[in-house]
């Protein structure tokens, strides 16, 4: 019997993973060479030149990431707006319209992008790459069980509600909101799923109006919130093992800073005086880096570096009519992409000086353009 299964492994299922594998790497080899060829219309990297030497640069490595994180930073945080993208379309609407292909189209066009920015700029980073392929591998196989089981199975059981929404299909909005929430200050395989399928079952109730639904519902949740537990597990081990863990702050050269910066943000922390307004500061990373920033940039206080870097990464979000046209000291767009859920208004990508960042968002926070993220590296 055993050498029957051995026999058996070797000789279908050893060529089928073998087939497999070999059919991945061809897709990531073809899909990299057209990405890394893409000539998009942006010139190289400005080159800033401070008067004397750099004060900022003494404070050491920690001080620094590399300039091409910024633009690899996007498709990772694709991921996030698409999740708070389908968390404010649940509330209202049924799973099964989510455009979740359309989702997977738009986070490889972004890093197909990115890609043919940064190889025209002789900027390549092994772990960028391949962070970006784990992530959008995993993030497309999420996406393509939630959209073909949506859209035949959740369909039909859509229509034994009459197209109803019961209250699994708002316990799930709920979760899915949580779960926006969580990933704009944290990874997402921090997120307590194994709490969220716990729920499912205390919240809901087994019986009531359209059983079918209810019990299909409380079916695929109850493997969704299982699955993603598991998952998220693993990736936090593997995360740590490769990366050790993430540092949450970043470092900020800044200048024109008030007397009352650190009484007004308790959570900057100065760690050089420059000057008698010039301090490099740590400021919190992520999402809260956007917040703070905006809150900075309107006390006037000017930024110089960034993580280490003199230019950075912004994303806005604007009516689909509006035409970004800032000076080109102010910055260049990279891209536009539109929402795809919400026909009226589009995403807009600045590459920004990090010595025009407070003036550039001022400028848009004037004009009432949601300043969307900061891809602080």
């Amino acid at each position: 019997m055993r050498e029957k299964l051995k026999r058996f492994l070797k000789r279908r299922v050893l060529p089928f993973f073998l087939i497999v594998f070999g059919a991945f790497v061809l897709f990531v080899a073809v899909f990299w060479l057209k990405c890394a060829f893409v000539k998009p219309p942006v010139g190289p990297l400005p080159q800033t030149s401070f008067d004397g030497k750099n004060p900022a640069a003494a404070i050491g490595e920690k001080n620094r990431r590399p300039v091409e994180d910024s633009y690899f930073s996007y498709p990772e945080w694709y991921i996030v707006w698409s999740y708070e993208e389908r968390a404010q379309y649940l509330p209202k609407n049924l799973p099964s319209g989510f455009p979740y292909f359309a989702s997977i189209g738009q986070y490889w066009k972004s890093y197909c992008f990115i890609c043919g920015l940064t190889q025209s700029r002789h900027q390549f980073n092994f772990g960028d790459h391949l962070s970006s392929f784990v992530l959008g591998g995993s993030f497309a196989l999420e996406y393509s069980i939630r959209g073909a089981y949506e859209q035949t199975i959740g369909r039909a059981s859509e229509w034994t509600s009459s197209h109803e929404l019961v209250e699994e299909d708002g316990y799930a909005a709920r979760v899915a909101r949580e779960y926006a929430d969580f990933v704009y200050i944290r990874p997402f395989y921090e997120f307590h799923f194994a709490h969220a399928l716990k729920q499912l079952w205390k919240e809901t109730p087994l019986w009531g109006k359209h059983q079918i639904r209810k019990w299909e519902r409380k079916f695929i949740l109850s493997v969704d919130y299982g699955i993603e537990a598991l998952y998220a597990e693993a990736m936090q081990v593997a995360s740590h093992l490769a990366y050790g863990a993430e540092s949450g702050e970043t470092y900020t050269w800044i200048e024109n800073a008030p007397e009352t910066l650190f009484r007004e943000f308790p959570r900057i922390k100065n760690v050089k005086q420059l000057g008698p307004q010039s301090i490099v500061v740590i400021i919190p990373r992520y999402q809260e880096f956007t917040d703070r920033a905006i809150e900075l940039a309107k006390r006037d206080v000017h930024f110089l570096q960034i993580a280490g870097n003199d230019e950075i990464m912004i994303t806005v979000v604007t009516p689909r009519n509006w035409d970004y046209n800032l000076s080109a000291s102010d910055g260049s767009l990279l891209f536009t992409e539109s929402f795809l859920t919400q026909p009226g208004v589009k995403r807009i990508a600045i590459e920004c000086p990090a010595r025009s960042l407070h003036s550039v968002l001022n400028n848009l926070g004037a004009r009432g353009i949601k300043i969307e993220h900061i891809y602080d590296y």
